[in-house]
């Protein structure tokens, strides 16, 4: 904080008590009775102290940013409010956004709007979607949620058709001890003590220590039942038995006619085996031929069966027991299988098949559940399949989780180690959603950290903070003030805005019960303001008005003002006024000065710069700033940079950060040219290509002289430590050499020292092996070339050595590529040269100020085409002189008007795989090849044709063309 201090503004004096006020003050004070009196430090023009009191804002002394919002210099604008770095002020949004960079694009809209293509909408989510608290647009919910909680899009109020709600989540399927309500469209628990069922009514599996009869679950069985060796349900007694307990069905406890068991069974009459005892005739009877021991006569009528056979519960010896029993072979009886199980396999418990009624039954390790159980999923197929293993349960599909195993949390069906931002691991093992306007939390209630713009207080987000609190935006939360504060802007005891009534009075952002020495109390700003230079202390209401002088002034007592006397000069900050005993107040920006306005300064502290008797932040162009130590205070002064320099950092000509007009910027200097090794790029130069001693451009391909000891490549701008295959060193220059030699001595196809591949060397020339248009491949065959090439040298075909129209020779390597178009884009293509049949690699896109140059340049050529008019004219006289005298030569066979073809000395080296075909008129390269009957030839464009012999193969030695 800076302290509040008060400057008469004079438009003229008459004698020092004469002075009249002005309404005008400096930038950064305002008019407080007669006086001008500092603002706010966080204002940049007030029309009070207050910090609610600015009119304007902008960079505060701290360099940061301040913009205007209701009176305040904030640092960061409220929500529906962007900064505006121009004018430090804060803007509104577009309509209905919270959050937003600038006043055309919203980040964040207000409750019940959203975010669609940066413009806030009135919110109507699909079904299946909420709005974001946080962000406002429209988000999914959980799946299978019609509608589901804005605090939490996990957490489902309704499902969509096909789904039941459970406990907040909606499952394709109701969990195990629920069942499915379709009028509701929830999961309803199982009545106690059942397990699992189909509905209130209708159990499928009871509670260990209850029997299942009948949908029901019973802790005894009724009479004429008995509870099967499961344990599971109640199952009938048999016809004979009155009551009976198992675990067989014959297992009688009272027969029927009131007759009492014997050893479990039901007594009979000693008749022999495979008999019973007819109670009415008093006779033996013979049982059914299907009974080892029976109670009648009918097949129903068994209570025993031969060995095979197996007792069913009707009475019946049967090979196969009925559906939902199985045969027990220690028994020989029937026993019922689980419950809902259709065939079970040699135990009750251990199911085959399920049963097929109302209710749809899920086979699973040998039991029939009618929900899969814990840590499986029901398929498409009625199935039961395992989830994943970070799954306790899921649903649909093994990825889609219920449920978490331990150490995992639940998000978005997925089960994680760790809960995403904006939610926190909750007791029920999901990933819950924090409180509004949260991004980390441990619960519901504590938030770590707020969103943008929230600040956190006690552990919850804020949109502002209450009083006795400030805004800390740089940590997000709402710090304490100091105690003696009643309100203030940061956490330190000089950061009060206005004070506690145990310490009423404001200095410098401090609170104090009294003002401090060599300050007095302003009534009207309620805050202690620094008295006069001139005073040790004052009395106010003025600054002026002193009680005690500084060492070495005296006290005017009638004007309680202090002056000097003698040779005394005035204090640091002020001036002897005209009257030559008032010592006046220098502008605030200076720190000494020889008058009051702020163009009339004499030193200047740090961060403010001495600049023509004025003081500034900041050094104007073509001066640097440089600081000076004098009695503990940092002074600062700008001081003129080398006349070459118009920026720079010191007083040296190599201290240039931009240089003059009409100068270049080398490294750290400028510079009237560039020199060698350098080239012109806007106002600098910049370094060549290592390869280079002058170029034009960056790279290598922009060299216009190589650097000793490198070489020109001929047709090309390249430099190169060597001259590669196919040229010769020549006085510094790589030359090429006759397409038919690999390595040479000079030009000519007599002077070869090496052959390509497919091509024999004998006395200096090199023979090929195969026609034109073909090469001699690794297998001794003659093949035809890429089709990039026109002739090639192999072993592979696209290792050419000439090209064909519009395409030229890499320059490196053996390979054709299209030659570059004017004003076309291409990097696949090269720069070729009409002196040469080679080309370079297309460079790096100019910058656009040489663009700007060639297109400059190209101005300049169609200027001078009018000129040239005349010119042309004679040219084109010339040219038709000439085409007559080239027509008569022709006529004479005098010159070749398209190939020329030269007879070499010496025959082919081996016999030729396949004939030559007739020349091509259209072919203006210069070649060695070898005819049909293995002479070699040389064919050459465009050349005068010397007298042949009479016994010369006339056919292939003149002028040929196509008729």
């Amino acid at each position: 904080m800076r302290a509040v201090t008060a400057f008469f503004i004079c438009l003229y004096c008459v004698g020092f008590a004469g002075c009249k006020p002005s309404s005008l003050c400096p930038r950064g004070q305002f008019m407080l009775r007669t006086q001008c009196v500092l603002c706010h430090p966080t204002c940049s023009e007030c029309v009070g102290h207050e910090l609610f009191e600015c009119t304007n804002c902008g960079v505060d002394e701290d360099g940061q940013g301040r913009f205007l919002h209701q009176g305040r210099c904030r640092t960061h604008c409220p929500r529906g409010l962007y900064p505006d770095r121009g004018h430090y002020v804060c803007l509104p949004c577009i309509a209905n956004c919270e959050l937003c960079t600038d006043g055309n694009i919203c980040a964040k809209c207000r409750e019940d709007y959203k975010l669609q293509n940066g413009v806030c909408q009135t919110a109507s989510c699909d079904i299946g979607q909420v709005q974001d608290p946080d962000t406002g647009e429209c988000i999914d919910c959980e799946m299978g949620c019609k509608t589901c909680s804005s605090d939490d899009p996990e957490i489902c109020n309704s499902c969509v058709e096909g789904y039941f709600l459970f406990r907040h989540q909606c499952h394709r399927h109701c969990p195990q001890s629920t069942y499915e309500d379709l009028g509701s469209g929830v999961c309803l628990p199982c009545l106690t003590p059942c397990t699992d069922c189909k509905s209130n009514t209708r159990c499928l599996v009871c509670q260990p220590d209850y029997f299942l009869n009948g949908g029901e679950c019973v802790k005894q069985c009724p009479q004429q039942t008995y509870s099967d060796s499961s344990g599971w349900c109640c199952q009938p007694c048999h016809s004979s038995c009155q009551t009976c307990h198992g675990p067989r069905s014959t297992d009688c406890e009272l027969c029927r006619g009131g007759n009492h068991p014997l050893h479990g069974q039901c007594p009979l009459v000693n008749c022999p085996l495979g008999q019973y005892f007819d109670g009415k005739s008093g006779e033996c009877h013979t049982c059914d031929a299907s009974c080892k021991t029976c109670f009648g006569p009918q097949g129903l009528d068994c209570s025993s069966c031969f060995k095979g056979y197996f007792l069913d519960q009707g009475g019946s010896c049967v090979t196969q027991c009925p559906t939902s029993s199985y045969g027990n072979s220690a028994t020989q009886l029937c026993e019922d299988c689980s419950p809902n199980c259709e065939t079970c396999m040699d135990t009750s418990d251990y199911c085959i098949s399920c049963s097929r009624g109302s209710y749809k039954r899920l086979l699973h390790q040998g039991h029939c559940w009618s929900n899969c159980p814990e840590g499986f999923f029901e398929t498409a197929e009625g199935s039961c399949e395992a989830c994943d293993g970070s799954c306790r349960t899921c649903d649909g599909i093994k990825s889609q989780c219920l449920s978490c195993a331990d150490g995992h949390y639940l998000e978005s069906g997925m089960c994680r180690r760790n809960c995403s931002m904006r939610t926190y691991p909750a007791d029920d093992g999901t990933c819950r959603r924090c409180p509004a306007h949260c991004d980390v939390c441990s619960d519901n209630r504590t938030c770590f950290k707020c969103s943008f713009l929230y600040l956190m207080l006690n552990g919850v987000c804020k949109a502002s903070c209450p009083m006795g609190y400030y805004e800390d935006m740089e940590e997000g939360r709402c710090g304490q003030c100091h105690p003696t504060c009643s309100s203030c802007s940061g956490p330190l005891a000089d950061d009060c805005e206005t004070c506690s009534t145990f310490s009423p009075k404001l200095y410098k952002g401090s609170c104090f019960k009294d003002c401090p020495i060599s300050t007095y109390y302003e009534t009207a700003a309620m805050e202690c303001q620094e008295c006069h230079q001139t005073c040790m202390s004052c009395s106010g209401p003025k600054p002026n008005q002193c009680i005690q002088c500084e060492k070495g002034l005296v006290l005017d007592p009638n004007t309680l003002l202090c002056g000097v006397t003698g040779d005394t000069d005035c204090p640091l900050g002020t001036y002897l006024h005209e009257d030559q005993f008032t010592c006046m107040g220098c502008h605030q920006h200076c720190y000494s000065c020889e008058g009051p306005g702020s163009d009339e300064c004499q030193t200047c502290a740090v961060p403010n710069y001495l600049h023509n008797s004025t003081c500034v932040s900041e050094c104007p162009a073509a001066t640097y700033s440089t600081r000076q130590e004098a009695d503990g205070e940092e002074l600062g002064f700008c001081l003129t940079c080398d006349h070459v320099c118009s920026t720079c950092t010191g007083e040296s000509p190599r201290d240039c950060l931009t240089c003059s007009p009409e100068y270049l910027r080398l490294l750290d200097a400028c510079v009237t040219h560039c020199p060698t090794g350098f080239y012109k790029e806007g106002a600098h130069c910049q370094k060549c290509d290592q390869s280079c001693e002058l170029c034009t451009g960056p790279g290598p391909e922009s060299c216009r002289a190589c650097a000793p000891p490198l070489l020109e490549l001929q047709g090309t701008k390249l430099c190169v430590e060597r001259c590669p295959h196919r040229f010769y060193e020549f006085n510094g220059i790589c030359k090429q050499c006759h397409t038919s030699c690999r390595t040479c001595t000079d030009a000519f196809p007599q002077s070869c020292l090496t052959c390509d591949w497919g091509s024999t060397l004998k006395d200096n020339v090199c023979y090929p092996r195969c026609e034109e248009g073909r090469y001699f491949s690794e297998q001794e065959t003659c093949e035809p070339c890429d089709s990039s090439c026109r002739h090639c040298t192999g072993p592979r075909p696209d290792q050419c050595l000439t090209c064909h129209t519009d395409s030229a020779l890499h320059a490196v390597e053996n390979r054709c590529s299209p030659c570059c178009q004017a004003g076309k884009m291409d990097t696949e293509c090269c720069i070729c040269d009409h002196r040469s049949a080679l080309c370079v690699e297309t460079p790096q896109p100019k910058s656009g100020h040489e663009q700007g140059k060639d297109l400059n340049m190209s101005s300049r050529a169609l200027k001078h085409t009018s000129a040239a008019l005349p010119i042309a004219l004679l040219v084109a006289l010339g040219l038709a002189v000439a085409v007559f005298a080239l027509i008569k030569a022709r006529a004479k066979k005098r010159l070749c008007w398209s190939q020329s073809y030269e007879r070499l000395s010496g025959n082919a080296s081996v016999n030729m795989p396949h004939g030559v075909p007739e020349p091509d008129s259209g072919d203006e390269v210069d070649v060695v090849y070898t005819s049909k009957a293995g002479s070699v030839y040389r064919r050459y464009s465009f050349i005068h044709e010397q007298d042949t012999d009479a016994d010369q193969d006339v056919d292939e030695s003149t002028c040929l063309s196509r008729s």
